[in-house]
């Protein structure tokens, strides 16, 4: 019996150890032989070279990194050859806004569990003093709206979390006026702000604007149509159908509009507009068709607040 006895202690302290060698074999690669092994992360870690960030490579860390695909860059006309031709100080600059600072003390990484929420919260990043916003859509998760593809790739001072876009920093676009001014494609709506006495406070405050394009103001008909029509309303009618299209609560990017949404607009308690097709869809209690929702503008952070271009005129109750 006692033999027995020895033999089975003699096999768990094998098995223990030998699970403890397993546990002790597990090496997480440094950020450059991940990045090195993703080819849809080239234009990524050419950036990070670009930009000599050795003690964010090979400091302790942890860091949360951001990492957006070849083809974000491509999108937001980022190349290999227009890498080469920036500075490496407006390459950091870039970067920076794309790694998380952690609220905890120690510094944890961030992994997508933080970014569970009902609508998207602030986190500090790199940049001094600039923050992004994580949120949550169904089972994916967002920073700035720019969807997560590739969740909690764990290195060994941090965490890669792949994105589908490039974020911009806010200061890069300016203010809400700002980017529906560079848009070059919000005249019509600009005019119906600024006959509302709504567009002088876009300066500053939080803001989110849905904003029709030209082409959607037009193909709203009179009175939004021309510039004249617009000028003609009253400035009541100008303010509620203006107001229909902002928000004050804070910034709500594209995966913050989900189903069953109703938030109320600035035109006041219980003016909401409907959000529908997994939130792609968006109407006002007038409108007889539901409005696609982006297109030339989508999850435009500015430094106070965000802008989305619509394909519609949003309709209010009377």
């Amino acid at each position: 019996m006692k033999l027995i006895n020895s033999f089975l202690f003699v096999c768990i302290i094998t098995l223990l150890l030998g699970s403890c060698k397993k546990e002790e074999a597990v090496i997480l690669p440094d950020l450059d032989t991940y990045l090195s092994a993703q080819q849809n992360l080239s234009t990524f870690n050419a950036a990070i070279a670009k930009a000599q960030l050795d003690e964010y490579k090979k400091g302790p860390g942890p860091f949360t990194w951001l990492a957006p695909t070849n083809d974000a860059f491509t999108a937001a006309g980022i190349t290999a050859d227009s890498l080469n031709k920036m500075s490496a100080g407006a390459v950091s600059y870039l970067l920076m806004y794309h790694v998380l600072r952690s609220s905890n003390n120690p510094a944890k990484r961030v992994e997508t569990t933080e970014m569970i929420s009902r609508f998207s919260v602030s986190r500090a990043t790199q940049l001094s003093g600039t923050l992004a916003f994580m949120g949550q859509k169904g089972n994916d998760f967002f920073v700035n709206g720019a969807r997560i593809v590739s969740p909690n790739n764990i290195v060994s001072n941090g965490i890669v979390h792949v994105i589908n876009r490039v974020n911009t920093p806010p200061v890069l676009r300016g203010n809400v006026q700002s980017i529906l001014q560079v848009s070059g494609k919000h005249t019509l709506f600009i005019a119906l702000l600024t006959r509302a006495s709504q567009w002088a406070q876009l300066t500053g405050g939080t803001f989110t604007v849905l904003a029709p394009t030209d082409s959607a103001m037009i193909a709203a008909g009179a009175p939004f149509n021309t510039l004249t029509g617009i000028n003609g309303l009253s400035v009541a009618d100008a303010t509620r159908f203006s107001r229909f299209h902002m928000f004050s609560i804070g910034r709500l990017f594209s995966n913050d509009f989900q189903d069953g949404l109703t938030p109320s607009t600035m035109q006041g308690p219980n003016r909401s507009i409907r959000v529908t097709n997994n939130g792609n869809l968006l109407a006002g209690p007038n409108n007889t068709s539901p409005i696609e929702f982006g297109g030339s503008l989508k999850d435009a952070l500015g430094t106070n607040g965000v802008v989305h271009s619509i394909a519609g005129v949003l309709r209010p109750a009377n």
